[in-house]
């Protein structure tokens, strides 16, 4: 049996160079975690206690700037552009409970251009979650993503050029955090990730990536925690064409900066072996992050430069990326969310090319009833591989318009 549930809240859920990348961080405003171009890719939680299963259907017109995700046409000087509708059917099925949390997330994206019909498709997000307190020191949880995507540019996959060709992949997370002591602690997790391409290029190289990092902290005072982390990476890309392994060691600081605000950072050397070149590189690493919340709304920015296995030009690369975001409510049921990243890609094969790329995604929503809202959506990508006519960049801009009604079930 299903009951409606009460709502408990209303929140949900170019640039040519590194300063206007820097600049779309500071004055944008989804977390930084949703690497997705949909502004919206899970269902709000509503942390009910208990089972519960949240429909929801989103139907918009959406103006997207080049459909081809290509460069500009000399001819005309500009790209493509055409408008489409977008129907987003979707579920969330959740369970809220003592020691165990548990959610399962899904949605399809049906697209109908108005002009270029041949780009209409269906592509799908689905994703699981379970946390479980195991006992007063151990705390365990998984976490599963798949995405089924149109462009390149929809997911952020490391090393990737844009492209007009559909990517299928799929995460796994599982952590452990085990308290040794009120002020001891390790953490664990362990990633695996599966991309593949539906028309693999010279340029395109799917394959699999697992990886394990081990976190030892300690707290020295009550705004200061301090430890050592190992981590270890295995790339197995292009069918086996391309292996690589990854090591990092160093230290990493956490800083309580204020009652709001915390502050981190980690750094160390890194290792890269090509173990079918038989060639190793080292170097430093380094991550920094800075969050702050201010009365309801959250805002974040980090930092990281590390060597990563790269799923376009079938190898690996150094990696450095500014990212920020916004998450803030604003009155009356207005709410807005936004997040914009920076990234430069510098792979390590002589002959490949240097990719610099920005995402910029936000949205301003009004909740007009309990179950339902008004969105509009703005979403940026440019990528620049830094060679004569290299440049691609997109604009998505459009208006939604979303129920959903949260039920219990008995």
């Amino acid at each position: 049996m299903m009951d409606y549930l009460p709502e408990h809240g209303r929140g949900v859920g170019g640039t040519r160079t590194l300063a206007f990348g820097v600049l779309a961080i500071l004055l944008t405003v989804v977390p930084a975690s949703a690497r997705q171009s949909e502004p919206a890719t899970e269902i709000q939680s509503y942390r009910w206690p208990g089972w519960s299963f949240t429909p929801s259907l989103a139907v918009g017109a959406i103006y997207d700037s080049n459909v081809a995700l290509s460069n500009a046409r000399a001819d005309l000087g500009e790209t493509q552009g055409d408008s489409f509708f977008n129907i987003v059917p979707g579920g969330q099925l959740e369970f809220i409970g003592k020691y165990t949390d548990f959610g399962l997330n899904y949605r399809g994206f049906v697209r109908r251009y108005l002009e270029v019909d041949g780009l209409n498709g269906f592509d799908q997000r689905a994703s699981m979650n379970v946390r479980r307190v195991m006992s007063r020191r151990l705390t365990v949880a998984l976490r599963d993503s798949f995405s089924d995507t149109p462009t390149t540019d929809e997911v952020e996959l490391n090393g990737v050029p844009f492209r007009r060709t559909g990517s299928r992949s799929n995460s796994i997370m599982a952590t452990a955090d085990y308290r040794f002591t009120k002020f001891t602690t390790l953490s664990t997790r362990y990633d695996q990730t599966w991309v593949s391409f539906d028309r693999p290029d010279i340029f395109l190289t799917g394959g699999w990536i697992h990886g394990i990092r081990s976190e030892l902290s300690q707290r020295v005072s009550e705004r200061v925690a301090v430890g050592g982390e190992y981590g270890f990476r295995t790339a197995s890309l292009n069918e086996g064409a391309r292996e690589f392994t990854f090591q990092d060691a160093g230290g990493i600081i956490r800083l309580v900066l204020g009652p709001n605000t915390s502050a981190s950072a980690a750094g160390g050397f890194a290792t890269l072996h090509d173990r079918n070149q038989d060639v190793t590189r080292t170097g430093p690493f380094v991550r920094l992050g800075l969050t702050h919340h201010v009365e309801a709304a959250t805002l974040g920015a980090s930092f990281e430069r590390q060597y990563v296995p790269s799923f376009g030009f079938g190898g690996a690369s150094n990696s450095q990326e500014i990212r920020g975001y916004v998450l803030m409510p604003l009155r009356q049921g207005l709410y807005t969310q936004g997040s914009a990243a920076w990234r430069r890609m510098m792979p390590f094969e002589g002959e490949s090319l240097q990719l610099d790329t920005v995402w910029i995604r936000s949205t301003v929503g009004y909740a007009a009833a309990r179950w339902a809202r008004i969105e509009v959506l703005y979403t940026y990508t440019l990528q620049d591989s830094i060679v004569t006519g290299g440049e691609v960049d997109r604009h998505r801009v459009g208006v939604q318009f979303v129920i959903s009604q949260p039920m219990r079930i008995r």
